[in-house]
């Protein structure tokens, strides 16, 4: 199933004109590999409890809550959650955002998770039956990357060009899952970083701070503190920020500050903002403290990050740049 419109689905009330579409929907839903793209400047979707899923947001944010967390995705990352996981989600932008979700048939996880686990020598051996294992994905917010988000995008191409049968889907998801599954190894990498503890206790460690990190990836526009931070992390302001630099290689405030001006960095592109609303939109506050923050991690204002076309790369450089002169130091 690919639907190149967002659904008209509940929370929206049930009409004539929409009654026949959500009959066929309900019909296949959550029995078949799906695509969700669409443009819309609003769309609210009820809780439902859904299959494995990766989301992906562009030129706006679409927020998810999953349970007491609520995870908003944008041009810096995409989220996945599990299969019989329970959520709802609201996109809301002052243009045009495009929200493009991949929904995988159940238990497709299990099946390419087992067969990516079982040596190649027993595949003969198997036949067409491979041995399933659980799969479970960190439901976090995740950076984009070369692996994974290119996957996606080519996906989301393909099914604006028109993937027209069920098995050229089938093949494109095993491929992403695939990628999926190798991003989440290294994600669990990251637990070595986390030292003198049993190994337990890491896994639990990396995923609060995880829960930090999502907070301010979630909540940048806000006025946001370190005791917010802790409090999302279920940690102390002290073990917080200890962790977190282990983990990411920076402060929590610095993690905040580099996401503010990635959001600042595409709002300077829009020729309809000015200065002050996009320091509001970014977090900031004012004019003067976006042009601090700018000049103190770019040296160079906000002639640094307009008209580029990764702004979080350029906040990225800058941050190492800064990082290696304070070793040299």
């Amino acid at each position: 199933m690919i639907l190149r419109e967002l659904p008209d689905l509940p929370p929206r009330p049930l009409t004539r004109s929409n009654a026949q579409f959500r009959a066929d929907f309900y019909a296949r839903w959550g029995q078949e590999n799906a695509i969700v793209s669409g443009r819309s400047r609003h769309a609210e979707y009820a809780s439902l409890t859904q299959t494995l899923s990766i989301k992906m947001a562009r030129g706006g944010s679409e927020t998810y809550e999953v349970g007491k967390r609520r995870l908003r995705v944008d041009d810096d990352s995409y989220l996945i959650l599990n299969e019989g996981q329970t959520y709802s989600s609201v996109l809301q932008s002052d243009r045009e955002a495009h929200s493009f979700c991949v929904f995988f048939r159940p238990g497709m996880g299990d099946e390419v998770l087992g067969a990516l686990s079982a040596p190649l020598s027993r595949a003969a051996d198997e036949g067409a039956q491979c041995a399933r294992r659980k799969s479970q994905f960190a439901e976090n917010l995740r950076s984009h990357d070369h692996v994974v988000t290119l996957a996606l995008t080519q996906l989301a191409r393909s099914a604006c060009a028109g993937i027209d049968h069920a098995d050229e889907l089938e093949e494109a998801l095993q491929n992403l899952l695939q990628r999926m599954i190798g991003a989440e190894h290294r994600l669990h990498s990251a637990e070595r970083l986390i030292t003198s503890v049993k190994a337990a206790t890491r896994a639990e460690l990396l995923r609060r701070i995880n829960w930090a990190a999502d907070f301010i990836c979630s909540n940048y526009a806000n006025p946001i503190t370190l005791d917010d931070m802790a409090a999302a992390a279920s940690l102390s302001k002290f073990h917080l920020v200890r962790l977190f630099r282990q983990i990411h290689s920076v402060s929590p405030h610095r993690f905040l500050i580099n996401k503010r001006l990635a959001a600042a960095g595409r709002l300077l592109d829009r020729a309809d903002f000015d200065l002050g609303e996009v320091a509001r939109l970014a977090g900031f506050g004012t004019r003067w403290s976006l042009f601090r923050h700018l000049r103190r991690t770019t040296g160079e204002g906000g002639k640094a990050l307009r008209h580029t076309r990764d702004p979080l790369a350029v906040v990225a450089a800058a941050s190492k740049r800064a990082a290696n002169k304070k070793r040299v130091r």
